[in-house]
């Protein structure tokens, strides 16, 4: 689906990029892990950890399981629906 924001056209993010966002954030929050050490694991940087977990990145299969593997779950467990998390930050 097409919408438009200020004359420009947007893609909405696929239910599946939105569920898979969801479960990244979920995750790393359980691990306890910030956008910054969770990058860093990932060999990745924490402006394209956010894009991912805002669901504004279409990243390939390859990159999925490599996440899956950092943290050490299958990779099936990304794509569970689960309650939306609405806090993207560690409560320390």
């Amino acid at each position: 689906m097409l919408i438009s924001w200020k004359g420009v056209k947007h893609r909405m993010p696929s239910e599946a990029r939105k569920i898979l966002a969801n479960n990244i954030v979920y995750f790393r929050l359980k691990k306890n892990w910030s956008q910054e050490e969770f990058a860093d694991r990932l060999g990745s940087t924490p402006n394209y950890i956010s894009s991912i977990e805002h669901a504004k990145r279409n990243i390939r299969v390859d990159y999925v399981d490599h996440i899956a593997k950092t943290f050490k779950i299958d990779v099936e467990e990304l794509f569970v629906k689960r309650k939306q998390i609405v806090s993207h930050r560690i409560i320390r």
